[in-house]
């Protein structure tokens, strides 16, 4: 039986609007966390909130605070917390890194980068599989660097030779995937170093690893790229940011006396 032409208007429209809900993330707010901290480094996969005051690094549960701290290296520049039992810390006034455990121990002594590498300039550390974690030098490429033996385990070709305008902003590994922010876009490559593609997009200002693919940030907005397509991500936050953090199914944000935690309904 045909329907009638009103009817079979308000069946698209609704066929219409239900594939464009289908095709946003929603975001509300689950919780607030109150914290004072210099920088609000995260939350790892167990919900330990990791942050940094007076040059300290601080990790809390509703079980305890533990702290580490190495006056030795100066400035801490970077926490990577993406394996909670494998933290990096960068000090790039040093040009090294210091591996701690869960319980914020020294897994390794002080890798010094300028005599074990001969990069005078790394840039940007990131995590990686089982030993070996990822840097940046000076030379634009990526190299897979085992910390357990002090030898490299593969580079890429320089970042040029992908994109000949590129300018790194921040580099970001799983233990399956790197990503590479730059000005135009994100360079993603796999856990061997091989090139998989690139995301062109001017104006991204952050990458944090999601499921298969990344949430990232542009013009005060968040999307998810799972590889394929890019999804809008509908939160709604009025306060300041001083840091941001996305873990498990959480977007958390730091506001200068809050982390607001945003549940992702994906």
């Amino acid at each position: 039986m045909n329907l009638p032409a009103k009817n079979t208007l308000l069946l698209l429209l609704f066929l219409v609007f239900m594939n464009s809900a289908a095709q946003e993330i929603m975001a509300p707010l689950d919780s607030r966390t109150p914290l004072k901290a210099d920088t609000f480094v995260g939350l790892d996969e167990f919900e330990n909130l990791y942050y940094i005051n007076n040059n300290i690094l601080f990790k809390k549960n509703n079980k305890e605070e533990i702290s580490y701290s190495n006056i030795l290296l100066g400035k801490l520049t970077s926490v990577n917390i993406q394996n909670p039992f494998k933290l990096i810390l960068f000090f790039a006034d040093f040009n090294a890194v210091i591996i701690l455990d869960n319980k914020l121990n020294e897994l390794s002594e002080k890798i010094d980068f300028t005599s074990e590498t001969l990069f005078n300039n790394v840039q940007y550390v990131t995590g990686s599989s089982q030993n070996n974690i990822w840097l940046y030098a000076d030379d634009n490429k990526l190299h897979l660097y085992d910390y357990k033996n002090l030898s490299e385990r593969t580079q890429t070709q320089p970042m040029t030779f992908y994109d000949s305008s590129f300018n790194p902003r921040a580099v970001i590994g799983t233990f399956k995937n790197v990503w590479i922010l730059s000005d135009t876009g994100v360079l993603q490559f796999n856990e061997y170093g091989n090139y998989i593609g690139e995301l062109e997009k001017k104006g991204i200002e952050a990458v944090y690893p999601f499921q298969k693919g990344f949430i990232f940030r542009t013009e005060g907005s968040f999307y998810y790229y799972n590889g394929r397509e890019t999804l809008p991500i509908l939160l709604s936050h009025e306060q300041g940011i001083n840091g941001i953090s996305v873990n498990n199914s959480y977007i958390s944000i730091y506001d200068g006396e809050y982390v607001n935690h945003y549940k992702l309904k994906i």
